[in-house]
């Protein structure tokens, strides 16, 4: 009797442990994007879009530092920034050591920036706040994207910029006419485009977003190392010789260059530091780069040259001051890079482009109206969405 009861009493553990190692081991399958319904011709439409929903609005783990960081990737971010663009660049002479600096006249645009866990990005009103005299250095008219991807991990920085309109800012070197008076190159064009990433070995640590996306909040005093790639080509075309009859006598007749290009390539590495006292911020980064340059250009005359690929360096800048109170903040920033080609065969170019403004922005608690518009839009909580079944 002892033995049945024994025999029993084994067979009901076995079978409970059995059980609660099956239970262990069926917990709920985390939820992806094949979950949501895509069987009917309405479902198979929306699938891309709840897709893409599902994937932005999913809660992900942190993979930062609370203590260092705190995100607003919540919070619909509207910042008010008065910006000016820059590209600028020089044309050198290496056998008589002469150039000549051909800077577009610039202007400040009030815009309005945009920032959400969706995206972010900052529109032109088209109101100028300050333009320099137009009788003294033209009107330049241009078309300037640049777009700047900041992830955890991976930096981007992505520009487009097409510029028409000079004025050569060292005009005085060559003349008597005194430092107010510019020569005005109105037919000059000039494009560039220009990319480079960065990995951000501290980014538990350190947030690039803080200073330059707004959406992350840098607590606390740090750095990281940098190393990326970049690559760009200018272009510069012109209806006569860039180097006009003002400057002819002090340049080569190798010089007198009609258009021209030059593209770029290579790696760079370098530091960003955020000091941080108590709501105030100061950022600084400085990341050189080492690369190879080919230039091509054609003459006036109708003659070309093409180098072949020489050494060339780059430098990124950035810097950025501020004050972060967590809902509000302001403060200005700026991203300049420089293009410097050692190649010292004829002539070459030497460019710069960037950016600068100042910014004043409040970040909203948007959560709920978020949702409520993605209710609407059919994004959400429809029949079948694997968030409800959790």
């Amino acid at each position: 009797m002892k033995s049945f009861i024994s025999f029993k009493l084994i067979t009901v553990l076995l079978f409970f442990l059995f059980t609660q190692k099956i239970t262990g081991q069926s917990t709920p399958a985390k939820k992806t994007i094949w979950d949501i319904p895509h069987k009917t011709l309405s479902e198979k439409w929306m699938f891309p879009h709840r897709a893409a929903v599902f994937q932005i609005i999913k809660e992900r783990k942190k993979t930062y530092d609370t203590t260092y960081i705190k995100s607003y990737s919540k919070r619909f971010i509207l910042t008010l920034p008065v910006t000016t663009r820059l590209m600028h660049f020089d044309l050198v002479d290496w056998k008589t050591n002469k150039r000549l600096q051909y800077t577009p006249n610039y202007r400040y645009d009030l815009c309005i920036g945009l920032s959400s866990r969706w995206a972010t990005f900052i529109a032109n009103t088209g109101i100028a706040i300050y333009n320099l005299k137009n009788k003294q250095r033209g009107v330049t008219k241009y078309n300037d994207i640049q777009l700047n991807l900041y992830g955890k991990r991976v930096t981007s920085d992505i520009s487009y910029q097409y510029y028409r309109g000079f004025y050569i800012a060292n005009t005085h070197d060559y003349t008597h006419e005194g430092s107010g008076k510019f020569e005005i190159r109105p037919d000059v064009k000039t494009t560039l485009f220009s990319t480079s990433t960065y990995y951000v070995f501290n980014y538990k640590k350190f947030s690039y977003r803080s200073t330059f996306a707004f959406t992350e909040s840098q607590l606390k005093s740090c750095g990281s190392a940098l190393l990326g790639g970049y690559y760009t080509l200018f272009g510069v075309r012109s209806d006569s010789s860039l180097v006009s009859n003002t400057f002819i006598d002090a340049f080569d007749s190798l010089s007198l260059i009609r258009k021209g290009s030059s593209q770029t390539f290579g790696i760079n590495a370098g530091y960003i530091y955020t000091f941080v006292k108590k709501k105030f911020y100061a950022t600084t980064s400085v990341v050189p780069g080492f690369g190879l340059e080919q230039t091509y250009y054609e003459r006036a005359d109708g003659s070309q040259f093409r180098s072949s690929f020489g050494p060339s360096a780059k430098i990124n800048l950035r810097l950025g001051f501020g004050y972060d109170a967590g809902n509000f903040y302001f403060g200005t920033m700026g991203l300049y890079d420089f293009f410097f080609n050692f190649s010292k065969s004829n002539c070459s170019f030497n460019y710069s482009t960037g950016k600068a403004m100042v910014f004043v922005g409040y970040r909203f608690r948007a959560i709920k109206t978020e949702r409520r518009i993605l209710r609407k839009l059919r994004l959400i909580d429809y029949p079948g969405d694997p968030r409800n079944s959790r």
